[in-house]
């Protein structure tokens, strides 16, 4: 162990008495003693505790911990801080430009506990609400969090729909002669992807040279913007059976006779089925199911007539009630759902009781300046740990839909989590039920649930379950949408826009309910105005 990595250590442990607001003079001893072990030409870890102590800025219990470090690479004290604090939170205390008095803010105030979910809450304007957070502070945070994820090799489909785009346009116009073809997780709109699989016609070193110094021909291979690029060849003629077999999944192609052509349309044909685009194949997988499929019955971005689940300025969100609903209009879409936070969810600035009024007053008003569109007033009432809502019956009958989600306390195992999530169904004010799982991509797993209670229950009740459309959740996961389906539970494809742009996350909600084979007859947003107060009054 040199004494750089020493040093490092002695670091990170006076970073995590920070965190943990430990005695201001320990925490200066270990500081230094940082910035002196750097400094020393001698091998530390060579010498006993007696040659330690000689050395100016290293007194016994510093000594002490660089024995331990030789006979364990860690000591006692630093992995009592470890338990304590989670993964997560360690990680975080990695980017650049934030130091641990601010990482302990952040985990304090908004219970934020990994990089994912770091970057959640400064998607939903959440660190404005802390003391010495400005814009710069938030966009170096997020180039800090960017970095850090690409180096562990995954990455959100949104994010890496956007590279593989932008890498698919340099090689077509670098090669006009050549066929570049995204396949495989990509291709079917994975939720997460780990690389950009790309299939083309033209030689692997051809294609080196047009992406330029990406290439690693040390770690032999290639990373665009983050993510790590395969580069698949195939010969023209053998094209379209090896996009076929690339894209996946295994289960899917198995059903197939396969035929080596230039072309991926002419395997369906030649087994008598209509092309099936790939983000529904993964959940074909019996030759039934496959002989069944007519994609017409599915749900499609432009079947989706309304949206719902929307923060204003009044909660966590960046617009006004009259620009999201002006904005949603000129999208094309019919009506709009306001869902600001409710009162317990004071890190996102939920609506006191004493602002109900008001709230409801300035939906009001901008239905009222708004022609040809319905803003519906509504709330994402938080569901507390014994499955009640935050509000009292009497608030809640006051709005037209109320959104019942789980935003705190979120480590329970199966049997809590799903009697918390079955009160909040019963409750008679509940109409949708959030963001299900409580889950994050790449940040923090959902907490088990017993799904066909909750979709009996759901059933029921007549609670929609959302399909939450933003791409770092996608909660309610795709494979469990037949399952609900089969409960008769109906699917809300949400955005949970915390501004107007964020209206176009629709579009990876219905990319999700289309990988888990979404009925449009079953996702409540086909529903026009009128016919949602329909369903809103039963």
């Amino acid at each position: 162990m040199t004494n750089r990595e020493i040093a490092k250590i002695f670091d990170l442990y006076a970073k995590l008495l920070v965190l943990h607001d430990e005695n201001s003079f320990k925490i200066r001893s270990y500081q230094n003693s940082y910035n002196t072990i750097r400094q020393i030409s001698d091998d530390l870890i060579d010498m006993d505790k007696e040659e330690l102590m000689k050395i100016p800025g290293i007194g016994k219990s510093i000594a002490e911990k660089i024995i331990e470090l030789k006979s364990n690479s860690t000591f006692h004290d630093l992995e009592k801080m470890l338990e304590k604090t989670p993964s997560g939170v360690v990680e975080m205390m990695k980017i650049k430009g934030i130091g641990p008095k601010k990482i302990r803010l952040i985990w304090k105030e908004l219970g934020v506990e990994s990089l994912g979910e770091l970057e959640y809450a400064i998607s939903e304007n959440r660190l404005t609400l802390l003391k010495g957070f400005g814009k710069k502070t938030q966009d170096n945070i997020l180039e800090q969090i960017a970095f850090l994820n690409s180096v562990k090799g995954f990455m959100l489909l949104d994010k890496a729909e956007n590279i593989a785009t932008e890498l698919l346009e340099i090689l077509k116009n670098k090669f006009h002669d050549y066929r570049f073809e995204l396949t495989g997780d990509l291709r079917r709109k994975m939720p997460v992807v780990s690389s950009v699989d790309i299939l083309t016609t033209a030689e692997n070193k051809t294609v080196f040279t047009a992406l330029g110094d990406i290439f690693d021909e040390e770690a032999g291979e290639i990373r665009y913007n983050g993510i790590k690029v395969n580069v698949l060849y195939a010969e023209e003629n053998d094209f379209g059976l090896k996009l076929f077999n690339t894209t996946g999944p295994q289960t899917f192609v198995d059903l197939f006779e396969n035929i080596s052509t230039e072309s991926e349309e002419k395997i369906f044909e030649s087994n008598s089925i209509p092309f099936i685009p790939p983000v529904f194949r993964d959940s074909l997988s019996t030759k039934n199911k496959l002989l069944d499929f007519n994609e017409a019955d599915y749900i499609e971005q432009n079947d989706v007539k309304g949206v719902i689940h929307n923060h204003s300025q009044w909660s966590d969100g960046a617009n006004t009630v009259l620009e999201l609903a002006k904005h949603f209009k000129e999208k094309g879409y019919e009506y709009m759902v306001l869902s600001d936070h409710s009162k317990s969810a004071f890190y996102a600035n939920g609506l006191r009781v004493d602002q109900i009024d008001y709230y409801l007053e300035d939906i009001e008003k901008a239905n009222n300046r708004i022609d040809d569109f319905t803003i519906f007033s509504g709330i994402e009432s938080d569901i507390l740990i014994d499955g009640s809502l935050d509000y009292d019956d009497d608030i809640l009958e006051r709005f037209d839909l109320v959104i019942a989600s789980v935003h705190s306390v979120l480590r329970m195992d199966k049997e809590k989590a799903t009697n918390r999530l079955l009160a909040a169904i019963n409750n008679p004010y509940s109409k949708i039920l959030g963001h299900m799982t409580g889950r994050i991509l790449n940040a923090r797993e959902g907490y088990p649930l017993d799904y066909d209670k909750i979709f009996k229950a759901c059933s029921e009740n007549d609670v929609a379950v959302e399909l939450n459309a933003n791409p770092h959740r996608l909660d309610i996961d795709w494979a469990w949408l037949q399952k609900a389906q089969d409960y008769g539970v109906k699917i809300s494809i949400n955005p949970d826009a915390h501004n107007k742009y964020e209206v176009d996350y629709i579009k990876y909600g219905v990319l999700m309910a289309q990988k888990g084979l979404l009925l449009k007859t079953n996702c409540l947003n086909i529903k026009d105005a009128d016919e949602l107060k329909e369903w809103l009054k039963k």
